[in-house]
């Protein structure tokens, strides 16, 4: 019978202790986890990877030092989101956003009849067509239940700007969907 996998709680502790094969076995039990919350903020693949690369890297350094309290997965899904704000305010810094609204293009070609499902690559995919200032209030408010006072204090913002943000990245994925997806308005009887 082949051995159990270790527990996250002890891949954690041996990881803290600094062995090697735990850190490798801890990454690749946490990767996706990681993946899956960094293409939320990212604008596109290369980005997310390049955050949750970071946040290994914040993740071990901070083991090393003192073991976190609690699950390591809402440890470390906070530390993916602290690393993915801090790398998109370095991006905002260098360059405006760019509106991806005209490179829209639809991967299939037929219509849209209501019953298809939107797949979680294809939300991505709208979320990254965001600008970095609306993205990043709508995956805080919506996709992690951060209120907008809250918001505020995390990118510096007003609560003002947090809700008008939120309104505008609701309107703007609204656009995008109906564009990406030709939703169909329902029709009046006549």
């Amino acid at each position: 019978m082949p051995a159990e996998a270790p527990s996250l709680e002890n891949l954690v502790q041996a990881s803290a202790e600094g062995q090697a094969a735990a850190q490798r076995a801890l990454y690749e039990r946490l990767y996706p986890y990681g993946m899956s919350i960094a293409l939320h903020y990212a604008g596109q693949r290369e980005e997310a990877e390049e955050i949750t690369q970071d946040s290994f890297v914040k993740l071990f350094r901070h083991l090393l030092r003192q073991q976190p309290e609690g699950a390591i997965k809402p440890y470390f899904s906070r530390i993916v989101i602290n690393t993915a704000i801090d790398l998109l305010r370095k991006l905002k810094r260098r360059e405006m956003p760019k509106d991806l609204s005209h490179s829209l293009v639809a991967t299939s070609t037929s219509r849209n009849k209501g019953a298809d499902r939107i797949q979680e690559e294809e939300i991505f995919r709208l979320l990254q067509m965001l600008p970095i200032s609306y993205r990043l209030v709508f995956n805080l408010h919506v996709l992690e239940g951060f209120s907008h006072p809250e918001i505020g204090k995390k990118l510096g913002i007003s609560e003002g700007t947090s809700k008008s943000n939120l309104f505008k990245a609701r309107r703007k994925l609204k656009a995008l969907a109906a564009a990406y997806y030709q939703i169909n308005q329902p029709t009046l009887p006549k």
